[in-house]
């Protein structure tokens, strides 16, 4: 769709070529990417159904039509308020059938019209129009000053913009004569504008402001081209440099030949190739870094591409492709250093050894991908390094915690600026051998977005039977990843994608008991502390139970960190005192731990001291070890309404919904009347409610609150519960029982009711952990319910009243809670 423009100056006067008698009612064309202007020829092809309606039913005799460009809407459907207000009286010069429903269209504008109202919609547009008479501009210097501004920029526009022709030019000095209406609308229909601006022109009646606005746009138009014209000549000259350049180098190369002279660059591409020969890499890699130093040799040094291909050559020749430790396969001295470096973790430390056990007896052994997961400061990374001095490797630590882009594993091709190998590369790199032990440092927080998934790159990285051909999109050629031993560090399993986590042996790391925290500090913390605080041993004396006050009052962790950073408080204070000359020995027990300390951190919780109904013990499993935790029920009279507070998850709303539907039926075996659950309302909270809780194991608890709540029997204050329930009945097991049965014997809960699935599980939990409780085990939750609820409902002796004074002397709490219970109690009347 084109317009066109009259190619010669017309012989009548402007006002009879422009100004015909316009009928008052027109069939109506819509333009969709055109805007024709009085004097314009514009040339389009009709076939939207209701244009080629219009054609087919106007007479051959009748030539006028309305034009307007459409604005909005449905190109192929458009309203009658899609149309711009202002359009042209047209006349069809002509019109040439291409197919049944299609036509080509020459149109020339005549004058602009007016819409004063669309008459009919179907079968084709027809619309009452009014002619807009131009006003009448006399001649005046202002004016013919304009034109001629006007003219000059469209003149410098087809010098700059090859889009426009000269012919263009001579058509508009042609007509100048015509006054500054026609100037103007043949200006406005050559110069290239978008459709708003060309509808703005054509609504612009006085011709004086129609040119003014065109002197804008032809400046605007005028600076991007001379712009676009810059940038090609700057292109075309670097074209031109880059070719001359080769052409000189070419000639001084043979120049050089034939005078027997070699410059640096030959000297260097030289010595890149004698180096290729001595690496370890297969045939086809040699082939392909002798490409790259022909390339360079052809290359000046002051061209971009000679840094890229010299920096990549470096990079290669900076790998140690065979270059390895040997191993140390002394199991005993292996043993010797792990048991120095860290207490407990027996299972880490088998599985080294036997590692150790297995490459001693074949010689050679692909690197097994350990992925060790636990709590924060229970010695991950502080063990990785402890493997790589037992096994004589070198140690390298590879942070991907947070990455998100894939080329962080796999590197950036050596084509962007700035690229560089991977982390892994760079790793071999920094420690200069191909056989370390490589941690790869929280993989359970790595990220993922639009720049790649660095966990689907660490497949290939931490499968053994893949590894070996390993290529860094740097390097561009294969690296042998099997020699060397992964391991791994998360906080969290389920965060790492399965396919990931299925390549790895996950060996689990559970938080320490505080009689490990107490020989921890012994034996590696305290020790540490003196030498970076520079005290002499026997300086600092702590007694035993100010070490198991800190880790219970000041400390809420599975590992150590916390511990450690206490301790480090408390000798920085003391170590002031020695360095004043005030004190040489410093004896430092429980009870002295305020003055360094302060007042106490944390305040675990405790088993309640008598039964209550409607309060259960339940134990938690979160990243710091275990906890104990209390859910409370209570019922007022209502319509049977159940409301759970306590922030909690989905999981654990849905456990709170099982639970009681459970209960409910089973009602009668709980002797509570059915009619309860219509006429109470039950309100079910978590304590804590600062801090978000989820997860299915609470389920045994939750239903045993709810059966003690509506039944009106008290709970056993001493039995703590976990396990998940199902609407059956049966209880499922649940994970971290080791951490939760150690939360039950740190708040002197005697008896624990574990899933019988989890039966299997308590081997993982200390000799004196497992000494210090007594375990039930329960396949449903009637099981729970016989063992925690008073009376038990087996019995069913409504006559028998329970003595409280019996129950206590019969469950008797064990030395020490008391005593720890009101100095605690102290300690928070002086807070």
């Amino acid at each position: 769709m084109g317009q066109g423009i009259r190619t010669k100056p017309p012989r009548q006067s402007a006002s009879e070529a422009l100004a015909p008698d316009v009928p008052s009612l027109l069939p109506v064309i819509p333009l969709v990417s055109s805007v024709l202007f009085p004097g314009g020829v514009l040339s389009l092809q009709v076939g939207i159904d209701r244009n080629v309606r219009l054609l087919k039913a106007l007479p051959e005799e009748q030539n006028l039509i309305a034009a307007f460009c459409q604005h909005g809407g449905n190109k192929e459907n458009p309203r009658s308020e899609d149309l711009s207000r202002i359009g042209v009286l047209a006349a069809i010069v002509q019109r040439l059938p291409l197919s049944a429903d299609r036509y080509q269209l020459f149109l020339q504008g005549r004058q602009r019209i007016e819409m004063l109202e669309m008459t009919r919609q179907e079968p084709y547009f027809e619309g009452r129009v009014k002619a807009i008479v131009p006003k009448a501009i006399s001649k005046s210097v202002k004016t013919d000053l304009l034109i001629a501004r006007a003219l000059s920029l469209f003149e410098k526009l087809v010098e700059s913009d090859a889009k426009y022709s000269n012919e263009l030019l001579n058509i508009l000095k042609m007509n100048l004569t015509e006054g500054p209406d026609v100037f103007a609308d043949l200006l406005s229909a050559f110069v290239n504008l978008p459709l708003e601006e060309k509808q703005q022109l054509l609504e612009t009646v006085n011709p004086i402001e129609r040119i003014e606005l065109l002197v804008e746009y032809v400046q605007r138009d005028l600076g991007k081209a001379n712009v676009d014209k810059e940038l090609r000549r700057q292109i075309q000259s670097s074209i031109d440099r880059r070719e001359r350049e080769s052409y000189l180098r070419e000639q001084l190369r043979v120049i050089q030949e034939e005078l027997g002279d070699t410059s640096s660059v030959e000297h260097e591409t030289e010595g890149y190739r004698d180096r290729i020969e001595t690496l370890a890499v297969p045939e086809e890699s040699k082939m392909q870094l002798r490409r790259e130093v022909s390339r360079l040799a052809m290359l000046s040094p002051s061209s971009s591409d000679y840094s890229v291909i010299k920096s990549h050559l470096d990079t290669v020749f900076q790998i140690p492709w065979d270059v390895k430790t040997e191993d140390r396969l002394d199991l005993v001295a292996a043993e010797k250093i792990l048991d120095e470096k860290h207490f407990g973790l027996e299972k880490v430390k088998e599985r080294v050894l036997e590692f150790l056990a297995v490459l001693k007896l074949k010689g050679y052994l692909k690197g097994p991908i350990l992925c060790f997961v636990g709590p924060p400061g229970v010695g991950k990374t502080s063990l990785g390094s402890a493997i790589a001095e037992a096994l004589g490797r070198k140690f390298v630590r590879m942070a991907v915690g947070g990455v998100t882009d894939e080329s962080e594993i796999r590197g950036h091709r050596k084509t962007y600026i700035g690229a560089m190998p991977g982390k892994l590369i760079h790793s071999y790199i920094q420690v200069g051998v191909n056989n370390p032990l490589i941690m790869i440092d929280e993989i359970d927080k790595i990220g993922k977005d639009f720049r790649g998934d660095p966990a689907s790159a660490l497949l290939e990285v931490l499968d053994p039977r893949q590894n070996h051909t390993f290529v860094d999109r740097y390097l561009e050629i294969p690296f042998d990843l099997s020699h060397t031993l992964f391991v791994a560090t998360a906080n969290i399993l389920d965060s790492i994608p399965s396919p990931l986590r299925d390549r790895m042996e996950v060996i689990r790391l559970s938080g320490y008991t505080d009689s490990e925290k107490l020989q921890i500090a012994r034996r590696y913390l305290i020790p540490e502390l003196l030498d970076n605080h520079g005290l002499q041993p026997g300086t600092i004396e702590i007694a035993d139970d100010a070490i198991l006050s800190i880790v219970r009052e000041y400390t809420a962790e599975a590992g150590v960190r916390n511990l450690e950073r206490k301790l480090a408080t408390i000798f920085r204070k003391i170590a002031r005192r020695v360095a004043s000359g005030d004190e040489q020995h410093v004896a430092v027990g429980a009870a002295d731990l305020e003055p360094y300390l302060g007042l106490a951190s944390y305040e675990h919780e405790f088993a309640e001291r008598t039964p209550e109904i409607g309060v259960a013990t339940g134990l938690a499993w979160t990243s710091f070890g275990g906890e104990i935790m209390f859910i409370e029920a209570t019922r007022m009279t209502g319509t049977g309404r159940t409301t759970v507070t306590g922030q909690l998850g989905d999981v654990m709303r849905e456990s709170v919904q099982a639970a009681y539907s459970y209960v409910r039926s089973k009602a009668s075996q709980l002797e509570i009347e059915d009619r309860a659950f219509s006429e109470y309302d039950i309100h079910i909270h978590f304590p804590a409610g600062a801090i978000p809780k989820d997860g299915p194991s609470a389920g045994v608890a939750i239903a045993t609150t709810i059966a003690s709540v509506m039944g009106e029997k008290p709970i056993r204050h001493d039995v703590a519960m976990t396990g998940e329930i199902t609407l059956r009945g049966k209880v499922l097991s649940v994970g971290g029982i080791k951490e939760k049965v150690m939360a039950a014997e740190r708040a002197h809960i005697k008896t624990v009711i574990l899933p019988e699935g989890n039966r299997k599980d308590l081997t993982e939990v200390p000799e004196e952990v497992r000494g210090a409780l007594e375990f039930r085990f329960a396949e449903r939750v009637e099981d729970a319910w016989s063992l925690a609820l008073i009376p038990l409902f087996v019995i069913r002796e409504k006559d028998r009243k329970y003595d409280q004074a019996e129950y206590d002397s019969e469950h008797q709490p064990r030395p020490g809670p008391s005593e720890r219970s009101d100095s605690r109690n102290e300690r928070n009347e002086k807070r």
